[in-house]
């Protein structure tokens, strides 16, 4: 399995070709997206522990619950970006007449978030070493939007989470792009694609996710 994995991550053509004519196997997509949603869980953790401070005047006692919901949407997260990937993908291959089956790319997609593990672990071992560094306004008042707005604004806006989300930019775009590699092997021999077709498949959903991404964290 670990052998399967190593193939697919730096071998995609020769990994999807060689299993392209079997039924597709999730239990080993199936573990790499767990893996992403338990980091990513973990992520989730993080930032709300970071954040809970903020609500300790106007939700007290809720610290707790905050992280939990981090924790529980930061997992989900994480399946819903396999399904979601492999939904968007499915359609847009219907448009190239498409033959294989919803399982196999849910395979193939399952196997290109192996790449985002290690951008989750790097983000979750960043938040680690600059965790007692960060400073969280208080939110006296939870129903004024303008001082939640603000509050957030100085969180994120603190030159250590600064430096947070540009590696957080670095490591989307870069780890995406490896994602994408293996999504576009994979999704080329699942639905017995043409090397464009593919292409179009895979990097325009890609590139537009990429565009929103560096957008959101004003990065331009």
């Amino acid at each position: 399995m670990a052998s399967n994995s190593i193939t697919a991550l730096f071998r995609p053509d020769e990994f999807f070709g060689e299993h392209s004519n079997e039924e597709a196997a999730l239990g080993l997509p199936l573990g790499i997206v767990c893996i992403y949603s338990l980091l990513s869980a973990v992520a989730g953790y993080q930032m709300a522990a970071l954040m809970a401070p903020m609500y300790d005047v106007a939700l007290e006692g809720y610290g707790g619950v905050i992280t939990i919901f981090g924790a529980i949407g930061g997992f989900i997260g994480g399946i819903i970006v396999w399904i979601v990937a492999s939904v968007i993908f499915y359609l847009i291959s219907m448009a190239f007449h498409g033959e294989g089956s919803v399982k196999k790319v849910l395979e193939a997609v399952g196997y290109g978030m192996a790449p985002l593990i290690a951008a989750a672990a790097i983000g979750i071992a960043y938040l680690v070493m600059i965790g007692d560094q960060v400073v969280a306004p208080v939110i006296h008042d939870i129903m004024d939007p303008t001082a939640v707005e603000q509050a957030t604004e100085l969180f994120l806006n603190q030159p250590v989470m600064a430096d947070f989300t540009l590696l957080q930019t670095f490591l989307s775009v870069v780890f995406m792009i490896w994602a994408a590699n293996i999504w576009y092997y994979g999704i080329r021999h699942a639905r017995n694609l043409t090397t464009r077709d593919a292409g179009i498949t895979v990097i325009i959903p890609v590139v537009i996710y990429l565009i929103i991404v560096i957008a959101s964290y004003g990065v331009f």
